[in-house]
């Protein structure tokens, strides 16, 4: 199974993210070139506040606004901070915490999960190709004994799982057996062995670090 298009995830992730940041800049630029003042709310139509407001030369304004709650976050009456437009005091906002965060708030935090969920899948293959380069270089070769095949059952794309070979190899040094795990594989690899033992390629140091070679197994067509 290819797997590059699950790049459209962090992708669009990270495309919301930048939008919220942009609202944000969007406001604080709007904020410096508008004046701040009081009014009082006089309208919750279906939870959408309506404030009016008096401008420093005596101008009555009204602004009607476009984020709503249920329950409603203000009361009739309630008095609010404003900033408004002196060019043009049609063009004015509530100053809270809800009116200013709320839809940059809702839409970053569902970029983060697009983006937290897309990283997720693409960049364990990454990492592991690189470790393969590194170790390759670095590494030394040892031959285990291939003892299963078994799914894994914590990724699932597109409701399937995908295979990973394992294997067992008794340090003759430390008298210790490790156990490896190969990349995901999607499909069966099993009937694909010729014999016993799989190569796998560990850090000396630290064979917990090591890369299994399944070269050997064909390439998936698309």
């Amino acid at each position: 199974m290819k797997t590059g298009w699950l790049w459209i995830f962090p992708g669009i992730g990270a495309l919301l993210l930048a939008f919220a940041i942009g609202i944000q800049v969007s406001r604080l630029g709007g904020e410096a070139q508008m004046t701040r003042t009081e009014g009082s709310i006089v309208d919750l139509e279906d939870g959408c506040p309506t404030v009016s407001f008096t401008t420093l030369d005596g101008t009555l304004g009204e602004h009607h606004s476009t984020t709503c709650s249920t329950p409603p976050s203000f009361d009739i009456g309630e008095r609010v901070a404003v900033y408004y437009d002196p060019q043009d005091p049609e063009r004015a906002r509530i100053d809270s915490f809800e009116q200013n965060w709320i839809g940059s708030l809702i839409v970053g935090g569902i970029g983060s999960v697009f983006l937290a969920i897309g990283l997720l899948f693409v960049l364990p293959p990454l990492f592991a190709r690189r470790r393969a380069s590194e170790l390759l270089a670095t590494g030394t070769a040892v031959q285990a004994e291939v003892v299963d095949v078994e799914l894994n059952g914590s990724l699932s794309i597109n409701g399937r799982n995908p295979y990973r070979i394992v294997a067992q190899w008794l340090n003759p040094q430390t008298n210790k057996l490790h156990v490896f795990r190969s990349d995901n594989l999607w499909f069966d690899p099993g009937p694909y062995f010729t014999e016993s033992l799989v190569t796998v390629v560990i850090d000396p140091v630290n064979p917990k670090r090591y890369s299994m070679d399944t070269r050997f197994l064909p390439e998936l067509a698309d």
